[in-house]
């Protein structure tokens, strides 16, 4: 159905979360899936997940916010495979604090890896994707680029950012035959958002005032957010570009 069979996909923040589970289901519908991820351990993990259940998977422990290492996964991938068909842009932290007491240092981490790791990461594949002729290009925004909750002003601006990043990219190459769409999660089960739980002042209360904010009642799986960003990284996507696929249970739908 989606067409992956043999398609080399990079996929970023493999190692937790969304980027994980859809990293299981790009190899589940016969892609080769190239790990990178930070956490070597998390990222190994996955990987043997992945081989496990008979795909197949290399992880390269890459810090997205550093040019030179993105560059040499680049190489690496090209040089192994020849070609990179998918980036899934995901890798990304987290920071919840009022911005005025939010350390400088803290917001230049945080920018660094959620946006200008994606940048990185874009600026390094479309060039092999341009001499393709053909690639895709789905990035991970969040809900939290049109609404957002207290003290997420420095995470909320990376995501916000991110869909400005999304239109940019998909009008400069869309004459070579690169399409680029982000997807906005909302309330995922990830690590991300499980310490953001955990570091609220009550986090019993703070579960349930997320969930109660959901119409369909629930937080969304990773595979979840999965699933829509192997439907855009596929053909039967193949005349969308530059547009936010929006997958949060109705949460936005209330205004």
């Amino acid at each position: 159905m989606w067409n992956m069979q043999g398609k080399l996909v990079v996929v970023t923040g493999a190692g937790n979360g969304i980027g994980r589970g859809t990293a299981r289901l790009f190899s589940k519908e016969g892609a080769i899936v190239v790990l990178v991820d930070v956490d070597e351990a998390a990222g190994h993990d996955t990987q043997r997940e992945i081989t496990q259940e008979g795909g197949q998977a290399l992880f390269l422990q890459v810090d997205v916010s550093r040019s030179e290492e993105v560059a040499k996964m680049a190489e690496t991938v090209l040089n192994l495979h020849g070609h990179i068909d998918v980036l899934f842009a995901n890798a990304a932290i987290q920071l919840s604090c009022p911005a005025a007491d939010t350390e400088e240092q803290d917001w230049d981490r945080l920018h660094a890896i959620n946006l200008k790791g994606v940048f990185l990461c874009c600026k390094h594949v479309i060039p092999a994707m341009r001499k393709q002729g053909k690639g895709a290009i789905v990035i991970t925004s969040s809900g939290h680029a049109l609404v957002t909750y207290p003290n997420c002003s420095a995470y909320a601006s990376t995501k916000g950012a991110l869909v400005a990043l999304t239109r940019g990219l998909a009008l400069d190459y869309a004459s070579a035959g690169i399409r680029v769409n982000c997807v906005l999660p909302g309330t995922t089960d990830t690590r991300l958002v499980r310490d953001y739980i955990e570091s609220s002042s009550n986090p019993q209360t703070t579960r349930h005032r997320l969930i109660e904010r959901i119409p369909l009642g629930r937080f969304a799986t990773p595979e979840d957010i999965g699933r829509a960003v192997l439907f855009l990284a596929s053909d039967c996507a193949s005349f969308i570009t530059g547009t936010n696929l929006i997958v949060d249970g109705g949460q936005l739908a209330q205004g």
